[in-house]
């Protein structure tokens, strides 16, 4: 806030493009980080897919980009989370939209993406484009995710008995 008064307008120059999982647990504090960065005087842009988007009408202060997430009506329709978040990750196509986002104004300063987009990350790299990753899970999800090294080394991930794999 500048001199005790309301939020401060966007900075010249600066925006951050933020990038959330479309699910509520991740939508949200995605959306209250933004909110904190808008008040600080950063332009935002909220990358979402299709499935489960963020309302604009909420957030009138931002620019939202829809991104093609191309989940099969199978897939979404068996309301399996995972499921749903590998074919979210297999179709997303984010990085023509992030070179997108990079060539309009204010200056592009960074990209803040869900840790469980594993697709995003290679888009920002590709332009040279700093990141920050926001994980937005539990204590007891960051510390399971911490395992996933050793549970691949002893050859308990994936499982081959699972149909999830398998799609």
């Amino acid at each position: 806030m500048a001199g005790g008064g309301g939020p401060a307008a966007p900075a010249r120059g600066t925006r951050i493009v933020l990038f959330p999982l479309p699910f509520q647990g991740h939508i949200s504090p995605m959306l209250q980080l933004t909110s904190a960065l808008h008040a600080r005087g950063l332009a935002i842009t909220v990358l979402h897919t299709a499935f489960n988007a963020p309302d604009p009408a909420r957030h009138p202060a931002f620019t939202f980009v829809a991104v093609p997430d191309a989940i099969p009506e199978a897939v979404a329709a068996t309301n399996n989370g995972l499921a749903e978040l590998l074919a979210l990750n297999a179709a997303m196509e984010a990085s023509g939209h992030i070179r997108d986002a990079d060539e309009e104004e204010p200056r592009l300063a960074c990209l803040i993406f869900d840790s469980t987009l594993t697709a995003v990350h290679k888009a920002p790299a590709g332009l040279g484009l700093p990141t920050i990753v926001l994980h937005t899970s539990s204590e007891a999800c960051f510390r399971m995710a911490r395992s996933y090294d050793m549970l691949l080394d002893k050859g308990y991930l994936p499982s081959t008995g699972s149909a999830v794999w398998h799609q």
